[in-house]
């Protein structure tokens, strides 16, 4: 089964995936084919980069979000090797459908950043091909 996290301002996958990262109050785990939510996690007292822990022991293949700060993108993209993919304002429904349509852009580096931001040999971001190796 291929799971994807989605990043969002409400329950369940009709819930909208916020405009950032750290904006969220949820965190769902979806299964990338059905679209059913497999787990939930209100944001209470977790902090983005818990968020990002959670994605990574998941072992999400993508996670449909906004911009995120380099901490957890660290988590997320270096650690985890998640595929990042711009969906804020769309639900996580459709956001799953246009990710498996190929119709949503890739995150490429955290807020502030200036590229890949994967410092890995292995090229986790997964846009470069081999030119990172």
């Amino acid at each position: 089964m291929m799971y994807i996290a989605a990043m969002t301002e409400g329950p369940g996958a009709d819930g909208i995936v916020a405009p950032a990262f750290a904006d969220a109050g949820y965190l769902l785990i979806l299964d990338g084919e059905t679209g059913e939510v497999t787990a939930s996690y209100a944001r209470g007292g977790m902090d983005d980069c818990d968020l990002a822990g959670k994605i990574v022991e998941h072992d999400c293949e993508a996670v449909l979000c906004g911009p995120i700060e380099e901490a957890p993108f660290i988590i997320i993209a270096d650690e985890g090797c998640v595929t990042r993919y711009q969906a804020g304002g769309l639900t996580a429904r459709e956001a799953l459908r246009r990710m498996n349509a190929y119709q949503l852009e890739m995150i490429p580096d955290f807020i502030g950043g200036t590229g890949c931001g994967s410092g890995q040999e292995s090229n986790c971001c997964h846009s470069h091909g081999d030119e990172d190796e």
